[in-house]
């Protein structure tokens, strides 16, 4: 049996990573804005996709920031047809916002596997 002497403290950054991500696995619906287009918004390394996990979250952000968009499912088939494409193509990353508007950024890669696996696109073969 093997023991530890020493422990690290984990960040409180890392917790809150870690919190979100399992919560991103286990909600199965994203939400961006849409106004003829999906919202894309900048910050200081470049252009993110904002989006949430909850459609509340992001009426409140549209209400207070853009006003002529409003929250929409991001469904597999929007996802893989229109958003991936075009957030590889601009190069945006999709950045996941929450109530108090800090965000969590991710790579198109780590968003198509936590949340649109070929798997769930297509029940069965």
């Amino acid at each position: 049996m093997h023991r530890f002497n020493h422990f690290q403290p984990v960040s409180r950054e890392l917790m809150i990573k870690i919190s979100i991500l399992k919560t991103m696995m286990y909600c199965g619906v994203l939400w961006g804005l849409y106004h003829q287009g999906w919202a894309i918004k900048s910050d200081q390394d470049g252009h993110v996709f904002p989006f949430w996990l909850n459609g509340v979250q992001a009426h409140r952000y549209a209400k207070a920031h853009w006003k002529n968009y409003t929250p929409r499912k991001i469904t597999p088939k929007d996802f893989h047809e229109s958003l991936l494409p075009t957030l590889t193509r601009l190069q945006v990353e999709p950045a996941l916002f929450n109530s108090s508007h800090r965000k969590f950024k991710l790579s198109t890669q780590q968003m198509q596997h936590f949340f649109f696996m070929p798997h769930q696109a297509t029940a069965t073969a």
